[in-house]
């Protein structure tokens, strides 16, 4: 094994190490196959320059230009996932610990356009305080995308506490314009806070007896 390949070598192993840090296994895959393509083409580029480009310089930088703008590419769309992944669990993160601290309208402003005008802000306000709801130690556990569409994801959030009556909550969250929103509506409420049935006259009455 020469210099060149040594370092090659050590190039390569830096690079998977490095993605293997920041992505998740499908794009890491796609990424560690980019890399052992382009080292075999830059150690074989004599046997590809004389055998499959002719000697042809401009055929050659055309077709590694082409090549280059299919990796960038490629590579651009299969690891949006992951570069979005950060800005998901801080949004997440930010919600909750606004419920947590009673800032509902700073809360209600990381709602996805629909959820506001589905949802105002003073039904929300109102529900969060009517319901006295309260935000405890909690944690990201996970961030699934949708397999069909991207911009739709579930933020798996546990906890040791209820969270809108559940220990694992799932948020609903879409990405629009300004960034990652979350999906969020009354019904939510409805589920965890049920309201209590109204008694009837005879059994109000019956109570107040007894």
């Amino acid at each position: 094994m020469n210099k060149q390949s040594i370092y090659v070598t050590l190039v390569n192993v830096l690079l998977g190490v490095l993605a293997s840090f920041l992505l998740k296994a499908t794009a890491l895959t796609c990424v560690l196959a980019v890399i052992v393509v382009v080292t075999i083409a830059f150690i074989e580029r004599k046997w590809l320059y004389e055998k499959i480009f002719r000697n042809n310089k401009w055929y050659a930088v055309a077709s590694y230009s082409f090549i280059a703008v299919i990796i960038i590419t490629g590579s651009f769309f299969i690891t949006q996932p992951d570069r979005d992944t950060p800005q998901i669990i801080k949004t997440a993160n930010a919600f909750l610990n606004e419920i947590k601290s009673g800032d509902y309208e700073k809360a209600w402003n990381k709602l996805s356009s629909i959820s506001k005008s589905s949802y105002p802000l003073k039904d929300f306000v109102r529900d969060h305080s009517n319901h006295q709801v309260k935000i405890n130690d909690f944690r990201i556990d996970d961030v699934i995308f949708n397999k069909y569409d991207k911009s739709k994801v579930v933020a798996v959030v546990s906890s040791p506490f209820s969270l809108y009556g559940q220990n694992t909550l799932q948020l609903e969250m879409i990405k629009e314009e300004n960034g990652w929103r979350l999906v969020f509506s009354k019904e939510i409420f409805e589920k965890a806070y049920p309201r209590k049935k109204k008694d009837g006259i005879l059994t109000g009455l019956i109570k107040k007896i007894f």
